[in-house]
């Protein structure tokens, strides 16, 4: 069974490009002076994965085998308290209670640049999604946008 990739939830496929350093037709991790470039081929630093043994980015830390690779992770699955359909949990509260992705409520924070309150795609500074994607996504990253 295929893994089913962040972004690629609910059948919708992100756009492919070919990415200016490998030449293949990837998902766009992210721009270089307006160049797209691919996850793989990214500056992230890349560690030898504690399942697979071969040097990957990594998507997570387990405190007891090391740096797990993204196809290696194996995501929770269980009854969700909220719902009680089997789902991935994403978070466990401290009463012993599992919420699962679809029944997941982000915290609300303002946003230091436009000054909603949304759930924030970046803690430091403080960036709601619609100002993270225009400062990343329009290289304009001195000034914040003055309205949505």
């Amino acid at each position: 069974m295929k893994k089913i990739r962040p972004g690629q939830r609910h059948g919708y496929q992100p756009p492919e490009t070919k990415c200016v350093k490998c030449r293949k037709k990837k998902r766009v991790y992210q721009r270089v002076r307006g160049e797209p470039i691919c996850r793989e081929c990214s500056n992230l630093p890349k560690w030898r994965c504690a399942k697979c043994g071969q040097k990957k980015i990594i998507n997570y830390h387990d405190q007891s085998q090391g740096p797990i690779c993204l196809d290696c992770y194996d995501r929770t699955y269980a009854i969700c308290t909220l719902c009680g359909q089997v789902g991935e949990i994403v978070q466990r509260l401290d009463d012993d209670k599992l919420i699962c992705r679809s029944c997941y409520q982000p915290p609300l924070h303002r946003c230091s640049c436009c000054g909603r309150i949304a759930p924030l795609a970046r803690k430091n500074p403080a960036l709601c999604h619609t100002c993270y994607g225009r400062l990343r996504y329009k290289n304009n990253h001195k000034k914040c946008p003055k309205s949505h």
